[in-house]
Order: structure tokens, then sequence, then C-alpha cells
């Protein structure tokens, strides 16, 4: 009994450090997955958990669809503002904001990209085991 004890606490530290490990790159697979998908927004919003503590003490909820701006090409960036990752996160080069943007056709509502917006840490936006 005690060794199936120690199997499941040892496979459960390791899917932990794996996840942690691998939060950023989910992130962006996750982001990936959107192209070509329609834009579920049309106008800025707040997150129900803008600013509060999401994830124990060192996440905190972003603000939202902040706002919408027109490219030079007529497509429409929809900048959001994903959630910020507070200094005393064990990995100090997670730490800041996670902004990101969507470049959506105007015409058809379908989302073209994604990137990283400016003033923000790519590395701040990650999944969470």
């Amino acid at each position: 009994m005690i060794k199936w004890v120690t199997l499941v606490s040892a496979l459960l530290i390791i899917s932990t450090l794996i996840g942690c490990a691998n939060g950023h790159t989910d992130y962006i697979d996750f982001k990936n997955s959107m192209i070509g998908k329609e834009m579920p927004y049309t106008k800025p919003f707040v997150f129900e958990n803008a600013g509060k503590l999401v994830r124990a003490d060192f996440v905190i909820g972003g603000q939202g669809l902040t706002h919408i701006t027109k490219g030079t090409d007529g497509n429409l960036i929809y900048h959001i503002s994903v959630q910020e990752v507070l200094p005393n996160v064990q990995k100090k080069e997670w730490v800041g904001k996670c902004l990101i943007h969507y470049v959506v056709d105007a015409e058809t509502n379908i989302i073209k990209s994604w990137g990283f917006d400016e003033g923000g840490n790519p590395l701040s936006c990650r999944t969470w085991p």
C-alpha cells in the first residue's frame, strides 16, 4: 500500500513540474488553434476576475479585451490583457503581464493571426496545471 501512495505522489509531482515547464508552449499551441475560427468578442469587456488573485498568490486576472484598433490593411486588432504574474512566483522570468492581440478580418470576423502585445512579458502567458 505504501508503494502505491509513493508512486502516485511521485507521478503527481512529476506531472506538476512538467506542466509548469510546458505552460508557455501549451499556451502558444492553444492560441494557434484559434486561427481560422470566428472571433467570439465584438466589443471591449472586462474579465469577471480582473485584478483578483486567480492562482495562489502569484497570478492576478487580466483586464480583458481592452480595446480594438484598425490595422493599415483594414484588419481589426483586438488587444487583450490576459493575466499578470506577480514577483513572488518561483520563476522570475515569468513575472509580468500577458498581453496579446488577435488580428481579425473586419468582414468575416475570422481570426487571421495572433501575437504578443508590446509592454507585456510573453513568458507570463502560460497555461497552468
